[in-house]
């Protein structure tokens, strides 16, 4: 089973190499050659590069260690080039489904090289990020937040007798976890112990009246309840609390320049594109676009289909390029 998952990791290795006659006959390769197909060669660095996709797992590299299973690796990574030749002779790179895998490869590696790998964190200047800090402060702050456990039932009388004995037993933590397991009518929070994690005034995850309750409470161990709710009836008790906090400059600047790293590639593709578009003719056909409904897929999950232009509209040609 290890020798199969390894013969695929090494066709999705080969899948991203250069294909056979594709001109790319002089891509470097490190480490001596250890078979040639037609004019690919395979190296030890292709070898590799399958096994480094195994550090985690030191039983499969101990194992692929051997003269024979190497051997194995390699015979996998030329069936793959021997495959690869057949299909282009069988015109499969000219399969639109080829072609639209390698369109979306293609620009995927144009982004990396021409936008990400040249605008990196240390170009987001220290000025933008105290600036972006000051101008948006309300992000840095992590509001105050309680978090409760809760019995919830529905009969009133159940509640009053629960309530009373969970007060009664404040101070004992297993207590509660008792009372709820016993008790509790939440098929959600039951299983945790009642435990409804943090959240801050402002939570709509939660009735208003089971929040304002909440944060009423000011020791950690008090409960209250019954609390009505649309839920039912609520015995609450208090486990933790949290105070507001802002993050400082330093703590946030690491998440500022991501961000305004984001922008400034988002820009740079914007640019980009506005510069390519000068010598590429465009056309939008907004007419044909209104009579597209783009309703939900009935799978409720994949993206609708949306057919080619008419035959009818004119098909864009390249602007010749002055």
């Amino acid at each position: 089973m290890r020798g199969y998952v390894l013969y695929i990791a090494a066709l999705a290795l080969c899948a991203c190499k250069p294909s056979p006659g594709s001109g790319a006959k002089g891509v470097a390769r490190s480490g001596p050659v250890l078979a040639r197909v037609d004019d690919t060669e395979i190296t030890a660095s292709d070898l590799q590069e399958v096994l480094a996709r195994y550090a985690h797992t030191p039983f499969v590299l101990a194992r692929y260690s051997t003269p024979g299973k190497k051997k194995e690796l390699l015979d996998s990574l030329v069936r793959y080039e021997l495959m690869a030749r057949e299909a282009l002779r069988r015109g499969y790179d000219r399969d639109p489904d080829v072609q639209r895998i390698a369109k979306k490869q293609m620009v995927a590696l144009f982004e990396k090289r021409e936008i990400n790998d040249k605008l990196r964190a240390e170009d987001v200047a220290p000025a933008d990020v105290e600036t972006y800090y000051r101008e948006h402060q309300s992000e840095f702050v992590r509001p105050e937040e309680v978090r409760v456990s809760q019995i919830l039932v529905h009969d009133e009388a159940a509640a009053r007798r629960i309530a009373a004995e969970a007060k009664a037993r404040r101070n004992d933590p297993k207590s509660f976890r008792d009372l709820v397991e016993r008790y509790s009518e939440d098929a959600d929070s039951k299983p945790r112990a009642g435990d409804l994690t943090f959240f801050d005034r402002k939570t709509t995850r939660e009735p208003k009246a089971l929040v304002e309750a909440a944060f009423a409470m000011s020791q950690v161990n008090d409960v209250v309840g019954p609390i009505a709710s649309d839920k039912g009836l609520h015995i609450l008790k208090l486990t933790e609390r949290r105070a507001e906090t802002t993050r400082t400059l330093a703590e946030a600047k690491v998440d500022i320049q991501k961000r305004l790293l984001d922008q400034m590639r988002a820009q740079k593709k914007r640019e980009l594109t506005d510069e390519t578009r000068k010598s590429i003719r465009v056309e939008i056909y907004e007419d044909e676009l209104a009579k597209i409904a783009l309703a939900p897929a009935a799978d409720g999950g994949r993206p609708p289909t949306v057919a080619p232009v008419p035959s009818s509209a004119p098909t864009p040609a390249p602007t010749p390029k002055p």
